[in-house]
């Protein structure tokens, strides 16, 4: 390929420049180390193995840092492609939410890519992915998984096509697509989950502040999606609400909530630690729950009795955020490098997660053209909670 080495030296004094601590977790022995075998080899490198060995590079930095990357579906000036699948990590392995393929796969398991095993697939996938915590690298991986150039630069796929093989004893032999195709269709990791149901948490999405009351008034909801305008409005009117003799709990919900301002949600936070609201509150974590909506779960564990309830934070409380864009004119991809370095929760606080109070995984059900995410599950929890939120997940066929 024509990449020269200084590109990737040039990659990596603008990284160091640029990111506040690269080297929290790695030494710069190691960084550099990387730098100069990958600038020796470019050259001599195919563009997948390139990719690939670029998106190990800029994921180097480790936890904390799931702002500093190379994204399958960004805007790359040479875009990546993906096999036309949706995955989604269940617990008990990779299923398929969404599929363009013409073929009718949603709802199987994947067990081996190109005669790959998938545990195998995953475990050289791992060091690709960006990410503050496992929760929220188990949120993107599955979106490496199906990249064609990360396949291909690992040498788990040799040829364009892949098969893919299902737990069912199915195989279906895919052609990668443009990954902006996949994003405008089944959407990335950030997107919801299909479902043929009509599920509290799923309603209303072109919202970012979602207020509403359940139960027969028993209950307020906040679906929180993003933390991206003012909240003194819908904080007010949540503090109004709760209030009500009858309200017995306060729901508020960032499962879906990816990022934006984390200067936006004071006024929500003061609204939460308000005796009539905090001693009812219960707020609701996924896997992508990331950036500010991470350091928004933090402020809430930090100044409130809140329980929580779902799967850990994919952010950190206190992360390396924002980021600035380095485009490599050569490779034709775009690395992410924090310039930021945000702390909330309390002083020194080392954890990578606010971790729920009440545990619960998304489960996949037997029947391969249903994946309900288990509201059973949510009883021990909380039941106003759990029916506040019912969390039905069966993709759409």
């Amino acid at each position: 390929m024509l990449v020269n080495g200084q590109e990737i030296l040039e990659l990596a004094e603008s990284m160091e420049q640029i990111h506040p601590d690269l080297f929290h977790q790695v030494p710069r022995t190691r960084f550099r180390a990387e730098v100069e075998d990958l600038a020796a080899d470019a050259a001599d490198l195919s563009r997948d193995e390139l990719v690939a060995r670029l998106m190990r590079l800029a994921a180097l930095p480790g936890e904390r840092d799931g702002h500093t990357g190379i994204f399958p579906f960004d805007q790359h000036a040479k875009p990546l492609h993906v096999y036309p699948l949706r995955l989604y990590d269940f617990g008990g392995g990779l299923y398929v939410v969404g599929s363009i393929s013409g073929q009718h796969l949603t709802g199987r398991r994947v067990s081996a890519i190109a005669g790959r095993p998938i545990q195998e697939v995953v475990e050289l996938v791992r060091p690709l992915v960006p990410h503050d915590n496992e929760s929220g690298r188990r949120w993107l991986l599955p979106e490496y998984v199906v990249t064609a150039e990360v396949l291909r630069g690992l040498d788990i796929v040799k040829t364009r096509t892949a098969s893919f093989s299902f737990a069912d004893g199915t195989e279906a032999e895919l052609t990668p697509v443009p990954a902006e195709q996949v994003a405008g269709t089944l959407g990335g990791a950030p997107a919801p989950l299909p479902t043929r149901h009509d599920p509290v948490w799923l309603r209303h999405l072109e919202d970012d502040q979602w207020l509403t009351t359940l139960q027969g008034g028993r209950a307020v909801y906040l679906g929180y999606r993003l933390t991206t305008g003012a909240t003194s409005n819908v904080a007010r009117r949540l503090l109004r609400l709760a209030s009500r003799p009858a309200v017995r709990r306060v729901i508020v919900d960032v499962r879906l909530n990816h990022g934006g301002d984390n200067t936006t949600f004071g006024p929500l936070v003061d609204v939460l630690r308000r005796p009539v609201v905090g001693r009812k509150l219960v707020v609701l974590t996924g896997r992508s729950t990331f950036s500010a909506a991470g350091n928004f779960v933090g402020d809430v564990d930090r100044y409130t009795k809140a329980r929580f309830v779902g799967e850990p934070a994919g952010g950190a409380p206190s992360q390396w955020g924002d980021s600035s864009s380095l485009p490599l004119r050569l490779a034709g991809v775009t690395v992410h490098v924090a310039n930021a370095y945000w702390e909330f929760g309390p002083r020194n606080d080392k954890r990578l997660a606010v971790e729920p109070d009440v545990a619960v995984e998304p489960l996949p059900t037997s029947s391969p053209a249903a994946i309900p995410c288990s509201p059973e599950r949510w009883r021990s929890a909380d039941r106003i909670a759990a029916r506040a939120s019912k969390t039905a997940c069966a993709p759409v066929s």
